[in-house]
């Protein structure tokens, strides 16, 4: 049982107000706080950590940059993760979260993603809308190698945008890339188990009714229509799209590591 502490709950009511003072003014806040998020945005966070529950069971696990905590805790409770060990940059963001969202399996540290190392490898490791937060991000990945076990399993998620990307429009965002160039990222050290994609959009072709004196004496030129592909809430990946042509949207790796023989 939590224990009503005056000064954690102060703390974390004006972390809670901050982040709401953000979705005011621009519409949009960068972390993930529970209950303080757009609906759409907060349902992409609860999608991920909903499906990577499916492999935490009875596992020793790692949530890399973790944030606020409530999805490492849903790993911990509904995925009944053996143990669980949260990592962020920010000591706010793992303060949070201890006072929150505690649980006696998950222990949460204030550590960078690109040096941390623990004594044990991971069954699985979780890190979600992170790697693009990451000037460092090919020691990022090593690092991830080297804290996963053998037989482990990576899961990792990033935005998707047409062309990759070394300015892109959100400002906490050191890269986005293409569909495709992401996954070569990996492809000297895993594997690639399975794809799945959430929300995606790919623009589709512009059409306008055929333009004939009969139609326009019956005033039957139309404006011209934009017939985009949009995705599902979360989906597995199966070719069924040209993800070249993918604009929005995002895509969560699954991974395992290469064999060694």
């Amino acid at each position: 049982m939590r224990e009503n502490n005056i000064e954690e709950e102060l703390f974390c009511t004006n972390f809670e107000l901050r982040n709401l003072s953000d979705l005011l003014v621009y519409g949009k806040a960068e972390r993930w706080v529970y209950g303080f998020m757009l609906k759409r945005y907060e349902d992409e966070h609860l999608d991920r950590y909903k499906y990577a529950q499916g492999y935490t069971k009875g596992k020793k696990v790692l949530d890399i940059a973790c944030g606020c905590g409530y999805g490492t805790y849903l790993l911990a409770n509904q995925g009944e993760a053996e143990s669980i060990i949260g990592v962020d940059l920010s000591e706010e963001a793992v303060r949070y979260g201890n006072y929150r969202y505690s649980h006696h399996n998950l222990k949460r540290l204030v550590e960078d993603g690109v040096k941390y190392k623990n004594e044990y490898p991971f069954d699985v490791i979780v890190s979600f809308e992170t790697i693009e937060h990451v000037p460092d991000y090919i020691d990022f990945i090593d690092n991830l190698y080297k804290n996963l076990s053998d037989a482990g399993v990576l899961l990792i998620s990033t935005p998707i945008t047409k062309v990759t990307n070394t300015k892109p429009n959100n400002p906490f965002h050191v890269i986005e890339w293409n569909f495709y160039d992401f996954h070569k990222l990996f492809t000297d050290k895993f594997e690639i188990v399975e794809i799945m994609l959430q929300q995606i959009k790919i623009p589709g072709e512009r059409k306008r009714q055929e333009y004939t004196i009969k139609n326009r004496i019956l005033n039957r030129i139309s404006p011209e229509k934009v017939l985009d592909i949009t995705g599902k809430d979360i989906e597995k990946f199966t070719n069924q799209y040209d993800m070249n042509l993918c604009n929005e949207g995002y895509q969560l790796l699954v991974l395992k590591k290469k064999s060694s023989k």
